[in-house]
């Protein structure tokens, strides 16, 4: 009488035990797996019968195999059981037909815990370039299948169509291939738009083709992050904003490479600005003269003032001229020469390209930077060289100053 009631209880077990073993065991010719995982596989499959178990495990192996037909009959004797139906599917994708995408979208929302059917959906889609698709129904089946291989294809497929396309964008921006960059980030972006390196990548490249407000507009949306800083500054230098760029490139790491040059640059165009009149007025001459010379090396450079040099002759020309401090400073120190015997210095003559080459050299050279180079050609723009035109203008000898560049930055 007590026996009985427990046959029930031991077959369930039985079964469940028969069940356990044909889900975690793979097929013996698993070596030829397709790219879609066993129906009887991995979390959620929908407990059948074992006789229904066995025509799919032995279904599943004969599509391995290659035998579809065998394997649609085993599919079909196991009836409308869901990994029956998901082997059926299965079989028709290993046919080549790819127009079960949406009848597979509809099954796993009937079945919304069955990873292998989340898989095999991602499978479908991106057989048909449905990419959303794919890489949405493998996130939802790699939160269900946390373990390798099929727990990691969101994520290779999020390397394959996020990553790796954030990657081409940078390169073709490297290589000027704006548009290109810009298309590779759309990609990406449509599948992850929350990717900041992507957002970062797009305000670079809006900047570099002049777009300041739509450059801004991203970066509202970093906050922390150093590169994003150092391009706010980058773009408010762009804008004359001399004392927001200082804000943005203070709150670089101190080690954060190209922070000091950046810093000191925004410092001394800031410190520009409240330069007096005839200073500034200096910088904007189209064409230098050696007053003008003196006014902008001492302007930018104001340490100079503060450098020991040589006594300083009588030059009578310069007693009502509004740079008579800085024209004294750089004759103290020999950056330019006086008439010493005609105790003259000429402030209003022209600024020859050899004069300025000269004034620029000895004056990097007194305080400890590196020399210009030169360009050989007069109107070369390059990373290498300093082109000093002729006439040499106020604006070329500031830029040869703080361009980093230039060979001279500050």
């Amino acid at each position: 009488m007590s026996y009985a009631p427990k046959l029930p209880t031991v077959f369930a077990a039985t079964l469940v035990a028969a069940f356990s073993w044909t889900v975690l065991t793979p097929p013996s010719n698993a070596g030829n797996q397709p790219d879609f995982p066993s129906p009887l596989s991995g979390p959620g499959v929908v407990p059948v019968k074992k006789s229904q178990q066995k025509k799919i495990r032995r279904g599943w192996e004969e599509l391995v195999a290659g035998d579809l037909i065998e394997s649609r009959k085993r599919a079909a004797r196991a009836g409308q059981v869901p990994p029956a139906r998901l082997l059926g599917y299965q079989i028709l994708l290993t046919e080549g037909q790819t127009d079960v995408t949406a009848e597979l979208r509809t099954f796993c929302g009937q079945y919304p815990g069955y990873a292998a059917g989340w898989m095999t959906l991602s499978v479908a889609a991106e057989r048909t370039g449905s990419e959303m698709t794919a890489l949405e129904a493998a996130r939802q089946g790699s939160q269900l299948w946390t373990t390798p291989p099929w727990g990691d294809r969101a994520r290779d497929l999020e390397q394959r169509w996020v990553d790796d396309r954030i990657v081409q964008a940078r390169r073709l921006f490297d290589a000027e291939s704006s548009d290109a960059a810009l298309a590779e980030l759309d990609a990406a972006d449509a599948l992850n738009p929350d990717r900041q390196d992507s957002t970062l990548l797009r305000a670079e490249i809006f900047f570099s083709n002049g777009q300041l407000a739509e450059a801004e507009n991203l970066l509202e949306d970093i906050s922390g992050a150093p590169d994003a800083e150092l391009l706010r500054g980058q773009i408010a230098e762009n804008r004359g904003d001399w004392k927001s760029a200082m804000d943005s490139y203070s709150s670089l790491p101190d080690d954060y490479p190209g922070r000091t040059p950046a810093l000191e640059r925004a410092q001394i165009r800031w410190r520009l600005t409240l330069l007096p009149g005839y200073a500034r007025a200096s910088m904007v001459a189209e064409q230098l003269t050696r007053g003008d010379l003196a006014v902008v090396l001492v302007s930018v450079q104001p340490r100079l003032e503060t450098l020991p040099g040589g006594a300083v002759p009588v030059m009578s020309d310069i007693v009502d001229h509004p740079g008579q401090r800085e024209i004294i400073t750089v004759v103290r120190l020999g950056i330019i020469k006086a008439d010493r015997r005609g105790h003259l210095f000429y402030p209003k003559g022209p600024a020859d390209v050899d004069t300025v080459r000269e004034a620029l050299r000895r004056s990097m050279v007194l305080l400890g930077l590196p020399a210009p180079v030169w360009c050989e050609e007069p109107d070369v723009v390059g990373s290498a060289c300093t082109s000093i035109p002729s006439p040499p203008s106020g604006g070329t000898i500031v830029n040869a100053v703080l361009d980093p560049r230039s060979g001279v930055g500050p």
